[in-house]
């Protein structure tokens, strides 16, 4: 994998490079997470799911995992198709003065993150969740507000609509719902450019694709441009709604923007508008969210 995406997997800005890479060539996202756990770089002692493992054997030139394994059992005789990677690295590869250096490395890491946490940790009383904040509707659910309603994790917001957290939950379809999403973007993202005014808390926010760092054959001009094409046209028949949350840049935490829409005047091949057209959200009356389409 690090032969194809060519460069070694040793910062977390690597293993960011090689989860776009992977989107790129294979559009299907396996998370940053994941990765530095097959690297061994974070620690993780359950076999990876196969819906990590088949977008990782297709980026590197095979049908699936299983398809992976089978050549590795062909080439090496060694290998069974039952056999999984290691998440961690095994002892004694490794000379004993990295592992010091490691160890002194978390423990700086760990005391520098722990002064962060508290400094920008809220009290109980600003507590983004607490009954003060929080708005219930008539129904008995919570009502979501723009720049109200924050959550710590990713998971925290799309237990509220009934979805389990994957690696791709940053984009989840609504269930029961028709082209109705749960979205999560990242601010300014090195590829797709979440673009808005942060300051108004994003009225709009602007996607636009563009290469991956490195100089490889795909990514040339004409493939991202008629790669924006294919989206813009795709996005214009679909007509989406997207039931909005975006990671504050101040305090990591998730805030609620509002449901989005495409604004099809300010939208092109070559840049899609998505803008903002209510700034609540019944959790009692999801159904009502698809009316949005006929403003």
């Amino acid at each position: 994998m690090e032969s194809v995406a060519g460069r070694r997997m040793l910062t977390p800005k690597d293993f960011e490079f090689l989860r776009n890479s992977i989107y790129e060539e294979c559009h299907e996202m396996v998370s940053i997470s994941t990765l530095k756990r097959l690297w061994g770089y974070n620690r993780y002692d359950n076999t990876p799911r196969l819906s990590s493992l088949n977008p990782i054997a297709r980026y590197v030139g095979f049908r699936d995992w299983d398809d992976f394994l089978q050549h590795q059992s062909n080439d090496e005789g060694q290998e069974t198709p039952e056999a999984a990677p290691s998440s961690t690295p095994k002892k004694g590869h490794r000379p004993i003065q990295i592992y010091v250096l490691t160890a002194l490395l978390i423990i700086i890491i760990g005391v520098i993150g722990g002064v962060l946490w508290l400094k920008h940790t809220p009290s109980e009383s600003q507590d983004d969740t607490s009954a003060q904040v929080m708005a219930i509707a008539p129904s008995g659910k919570r009502v979501l507000r723009k720049g109200q309603d924050c959550f710590r994790k990713i998971e925290d917001y799309l237990e509220l609509f009934g979805i389990e957290a994957t690696d791709t939950a940053y984009f989840r379809p609504l269930p029961g719902h028709k082209e109705v999403y749960v979205w999560g973007p990242e601010y300014l993202h090195p590829v797709w450019h979440n673009e808005g005014d942060s300051a108004l808390l994003m009225p709009t926010i602007t996607e636009y694709w563009t290469p991956l760092p490195g100089e490889q054959d795909f990514q040339n001009k004409e493939y991202v441009r008629l790669a924006n094409e294919k989206l813009y046209y795709e996005r214009l028949e679909k007509d989406e709604l997207r039931l909005t949350f975006m990671k504050n840049i101040v305090d990591g935490f998730y805030v609620f923007l509002g449901i989005y829409r495409m604004d099809k005047e300010n939208s092109s091949i070559e840049k899609t508008v998505w803008k903002r057209v209510t700034d609540q959200c019944d959790l009692g009356n999801l159904d009502k969210v698809e009316l949005l389409r006929n403003d």
